[in-house]
């Protein structure tokens, strides 16, 4: 793997980038693409953000769709906060592929390394921890929008700084990132105070499917995409209530099945304490932190509940 340093440097002597995300962008992905894009094109770089679909309505707040614009011939593929390959999508071979060099830029551990320039830190509680020090390492400006940007890419992937990932560097880094930004609150309401019409809808679909399984401890919520779609709202509109079955008390598990067809499911894993659900869904195929990770089963969701179930028995 590559420094930070070496990073950097390659960064500061090329010109031409696309910025490629990954697959269903969070805010955690998203705030360390715009403000990566944005710190480059202050540098006089040319770069642009390749997204393989849109952001989510909830997190309309803080894009700007002006960083897709293409207006060069790029040169770098430079993935952030991308797992695998598979995670970008389209993107991989429209882009990536393509494109003569490639960089990565992570913090997730199942991270193979997959560019030509890697740079993965799992110990960061998200991407924007890793964008801020490459930043500072560049010696490039940080302003109000590119901090606004990082603020909301650490507070997504730590829940408002609630999550175990949560450390002292992230709040040493949020600090700077509050001496820039005069008023953080309406980012912050934006992010946990706040929700559409369409994820209330949502909430009220997806409530009477929860069950609890072992002795309470754990709890799995299953969303229907198509009623939901049928309700008028965003099939994302379930991503704002992920935690949601985790919160309940005594559970230490929580599996979240969005149903996207008859014979394709994928679950969403959450943990308080004690179960590694990274380690769960790579026994599926799947991936993510220790504390969040996901799967895709191309099955019923009943089949993937069983399975699940028999590996959850040994776990809790």
């Amino acid at each position: 793997m590559n420094t930070l340093a070496q990073i950097s440097a390659y960064l500061k002597q090329n010109n031409n980038y696309a910025i490629i995300t990954h697959k269903n962008p969070d805010g955690d992905c998203l705030g360390c693409a715009k403000a990566l894009c944005l710190a480059l094109k202050n540098m006089g770089k040319n770069a642009c953000v390749v997204l393989p679909n849109p952001q989510s309505p909830r997190h309309e707040f803080m894009w700007d769709n002006s960083l897709e614009e293409k207006s060069f011939t790029p040169q770098c593929a430079l993935c952030v906060d991308v797992a695998s390959i598979s995670q970008m999508g389209n993107s991989f071979e429209e882009t990536f592929q393509k494109l003569s060099e490639s960089v990565c830029i992570d913090h997730h551990g199942t991270n193979s390394g997959f560019a030509d320039l890697n740079y993965i830190d799992s110990k960061s509680a998200a991407c924007g921890e890793i964008i801020y020090e490459l930043l500072v390492e560049m010696g490039a400006q940080i302003n109000e929008e590119i901090a606004k940007a990082l603020l909301v890419a650490i507070a997504d992937d730590t829940g408002s700084f609630q999550y175990s990932n949560t450390s002292a560097k992230t709040h040493e880094i949020v600090s700077q990132l509050y001496k820039i930004i005069p008023n953080p609150e309406p980012i912050m309401r934006a992010l946990y105070g706040t929700h559409t019409i369409g994820e209330i809808d949502t909430l009220k679909e997806i409530i009477p499917s929860i069950e609890y399984h072992l002795e309470g401890k754990v709890c799995f919520m299953t969303a229907n995409l198509e009623a939901i779609v049928n309700l008028g709202a965003d099939p994302s509109n379930v991503d704002a209530w992920l935690g949601l079955p985790r919160s309940a008390v005594g559970v230490e598990v929580a599996a979240v099945f969005k149903i996207h067809s008859q014979n394709e499911v994928k679950v969403s894993f959450r943990s308080n304490d004690y179960v590694d659900v990274s380690a769960l869904a790579s026994k599926f195929g799947g991936g993510g932190h220790i504390r969040a990770a996901g799967a895709t089963f191309f099955e019923d969701v009943n089949s993937a509940k069983e399975k699940i179930l028999k590996e959850l028995k040994k776990l809790v």
